[in-house]
């Protein structure tokens, strides 16, 4: 588990860098990143508790059905969705809670949710 947190805070890193460097309005000073690294893995780990696995509160709460039908109908499509939105969500409130971090455009947010989502897709399949 400790090694799973460790490799996501480092792609979180290096993900944040290299969307500094690819997108002029994606900014946020070298400094800040491993800080907003480290919030995004918190807040990863908390939606992972309420969201992913079997035993999740989501699955508790509504005793799994909804979730597994909405997975069904959309053929995967609502857990990406769901997942998608939450990586909006987390960097449009660090863009609105700190200074040092700016997402300038509504595309770059999207984008920039996007990556996220993606390498969140690949750290499940290797870990």
């Amino acid at each position: 588990m400790i090694f799973k947190l460790i490799v996501m805070f480092a792609l979180f890193c290096a993900l944040m860098y290299i969307l500094r460097m690819l997108m002029p309005a994606f900014q946020i000073e070298v400094g800040a990143i491993p800080i907003a690294a480290l919030v995004l893995v918190a807040v990863n780990v908390v939606v992972g508790i309420l969201l992913g696995g079997s035993a999740n509160i989501l699955n508790i709460l509504t005793l799994g059905i909804v979730k597994k039908m909405l997975n069904f109908i959309s053929l995967g499509l609502f857990s990406l969705l769901i997942g998608f939105i939450f990586n909006v969500i987390i960097f449009w409130v660090a863009d609105r809670l700190s200074d040092r971090f700016t997402i300038k455009t509504g595309r770059t947010l999207l984008i920039s949710a996007a990556a996220l989502q993606f390498t969140n897709f690949l750290l499940g399949r290797f870990f």
